[in-house]
């Protein structure tokens, strides 16, 4: 009777992960991570192999520490370099496993060092571009190591060799009890036949005995390297409904071993969740029903009272009567929590990126943009394909200079993050303001291979910061600089001229018989005569300079660097001919003029701002005085 066993089930179980995450990765590079980050990283010895010359292509650390080589060497060379089985070996393997149904080959390789390693090897071809090339998962199943699918073919031949050696001995017993029988009727040959055939039978015994030493200590090895997976073993009688587990088994499910001695299929049953169960038992009849070469599941299993662990179900039929029906079934519970939880915190991960409110885009350590959420292409108005593969730059304004994004790259760098509002430009070439947080993601090495960015549309609130910015220092009726706008230029002038040594002029305005028309037309009519002189105020003074409406039909204009007395009798001037200039409004002519007050800065005592616009105040008001319409010095 044959006992069956599978590949350890936690090295099965990473050989998926890993042939299902690098497929991914070949078929939708822009899908996550690139496939050279998780051949590189990943702990099992990997091979990309040329498949029509042999020639490995390329081999991961892993690969280059199991065999001792340097990558570059195992570069160089071609897979049959350290197959050690020859091409017809090769075949015979080949053939043996399609006979088999395994979906891996058990081979001899050789590493640097001459040593010889029995190993799987699970091979997958994968397109790269347009050249394909097979992707080679090595197992190291030597002696102490060997896979749950190892142990039954090991198991398996052990048990064939063993049977034809044993059957060899049987019929050497009865060729040599013929020999005896032919020997009494022989009276001559009798007594030396006798002792002939006693030596041989304890010879036999002697060969008998020894093959049931080797057999034993092979079993005890083969339940030794079961014991040392942690995996639970069931041995499942379809005819009478008995089940025989190990004491893992027991374990996994928090039970004493004598607890479960007498375990049948249907109390097995009461272990499985409810809401997996059906699932499980759909998955086990398709195997009995010879629709699959073995049965898989993954489910929830009670463990002691109310708790459940996930664990991973593999079993296949070991043994049928003549006409094909299975007549016993053995597998493994191998427990796989950890797993789901961390699947379901990729899922939980997934889940944010894709349903996040903020924009999210991953770029690799060169720029190049891997990945972007929904969020991002809403923002932006730009599709998923229209950036992957491209730089940042694609969203660029333009209102940042070099030295702007080279302080953010040095910072960044230094800190591997960076927090700012940046201005970027849509599909459509709208300009937009974003909050910006860069995070770089860093691997086990400390290098940071990605960059994450996430960013939130700020624009409505900087146009709303804006627009207070305006109501807080600019006039509304005339859209000129307010007294807090105009008062802050001034002491930031007067500090200047200070530190420089220059000059700055101040010259305070006054309408004169604007109260005339406010009475006369009304305040519409005021209105109007305010907002267009202030215009003309604006285009009578210097670029550089300040024209600021104080309040009612009072202005200020601070002049920096005024130049000699002649340049600024010319300012001067322009204003009082554009306060002289009539303004049209509902047919009426509105006139009115402009008495003006000047004053200098520095001058011979220390005095602060608001003194000096009470200086060109005071001299306004002499001209005002003195006839209207004129400019005063203040002395």
């Amino acid at each position: 009777m044959r006992l069956g066993f599978h590949l350890p089930a936690w090295l099965r179980t990473a050989i998926g992960i890993a042939l299902v995450v690098m497929a991914g990765l070949v078929r939708g590079a822009s899908g996550g991570p690139p496939f050279q980050t998780i051949f590189d990283a990943h702990s099992a010895a990997m091979l990309l192999i040329e498949p029509d010359s042999g020639q490995i292509v390329d081999a991961n650390p892993a690969a280059a520490s199991f065999y001792g080589y340097s990558r570059e060497t195992l570069r160089a060379m071609r897979i049959d370099e350290i197959n050690s089985f020859t091409p017809e070996q090769v075949a015979e393997e080949r053939r043996l496993a399609a006979s088999r149904g395994r979906n891996y080959f058990i081979f001899r390789h050789r590493l640097a060092n001459g040593a010889q390693k029995t190993v799987e090897v699970h091979s997958q071809p994968f397109d790269f571009g347009d050249h394909r090339l097979l992707l080679s998962i090595i197992n190291d199943v030597t002696p102490g190591r060997l896979s749950n699918e190892g142990l039954w073919h090991y198991q398996s031949l052990l048990e064939e060799r063993v049977a034809a050696q044993v059957q060899e001995a049987n019929a050497s017993r009865r060729r040599e009890e013929l020999v005896l029988i032919v020997g009494l009727l022989v009276q001559a040959g009798v007594i030396a036949l006798l002792f002939v055939n006693i030596s041989r039978r304890k010879g036999l015994e002697q060969e008998r005995q020894a093959l049931a030493r080797v057999v034993t200590e092979e079993r005890q090895r083969l339940f030794d390297i079961l014991w040392g997976t942690g995996a639970g073993t069931w041995e499942w009688a379809l005819e009478t409904g008995a089940v025989r587990v190990n004491n893992h088994w027991a374990g996994l499910v928090g039970r004493a071993p004598a607890e479960v001695a007498g375990l049948t299929e249907a109390q097995l049953r009461d272990f499985i969740h409810p809401d997996d169960l059906a699932r499980v038992l759909a998955a086990r009849q398709q195997h009995l029903d010879g629709e699959s070469p073995a049965y898989e599941c993954e489910m929830r299993v009670r463990e002691g009272g109310d708790g459940w662990i996930w664990v991973m179900d593999r079993g296949r039929v070991v043994a049928r009567d003549e006409r094909g029906n299975p007549l016993r079934m053995a597998g493994t519970w191998l427990e796989i929590t950890g797993k789901k939880q961390y699947e379901d915190k990729l899922r939980l991960a997934a889940s944010v990126f894709t349903h996040a409110r903020e924009a999210i885009m991953i770029t690799g350590v060169d720029g190049t943009i891997v990945e972007v959420n929904d969020a991002f292409c809403r923002i932006t108005g730009f599709d998923r394909d229209d950036v992957i593969g491209k730089t940042p730059k694609v969203l660029s304004s333009g209102r940042h200079d070099a030295a702007f994004y080279a302080a953010m790259w040095h910072v960044l760098t230094e800190t591997g993050h960076w927090q700012g509002e940046v201005w970027n430009r849509r599909k459509d070439g709208e300009l937009f303001a974003e909050m910006l947080t860069i995070s770089a993601v860093r691997d086990e090495y400390g290098r940071a291979p990605y960059y994450v960015a996430l960013f939130s549309d700020i624009t409505a609130q900087k146009l709303h910061e804006s627009e207070l910015e305006r109501y807080a220092h600019y006039d509304a009726l005339t859209g000129l600089p307010n007294r807090l706008l105009v008062m802050d230029r001034l002491r930031q002038a007067m500090a200047v001229a200070q530190r420089r040594g220059g000059r700055l002029a101040v010259a305070y305005l006054d309408l004169d018989g604007f109260k005339a028309v406010n009475d006369t037309h009304g305040h519409a009519a005021g209105d109007e005569v305010l907002s267009t002189l202030a215009e003309r105020f604006r285009l009578a003074v210097r670029e550089g300079d300040t024209m600021a409406r104080l309040g009612g039909d009072e202005f200020v204009a601070v002049l920096v660097d005024p130049g000699d007395r002649e340049m600024v009798q010319s300012v001067l001037q322009r204003l009082l001919d554009a306060a002289s200039k009539a303004v049209v409004w509902n047919g009426h002519s509105l006139e009115v003029s402009a008495s003006i007050g000047l004053t200098y800065y520095p001058q011979s005592a220390d005095i602060d701002a608001d003194t000096l616009v009470q200086q060109a105040d005071d001299a306004m008001y002499l001209a005002k005085q003195t006839g209207k319409n004129r400019f005063y010095l203040f002395e």
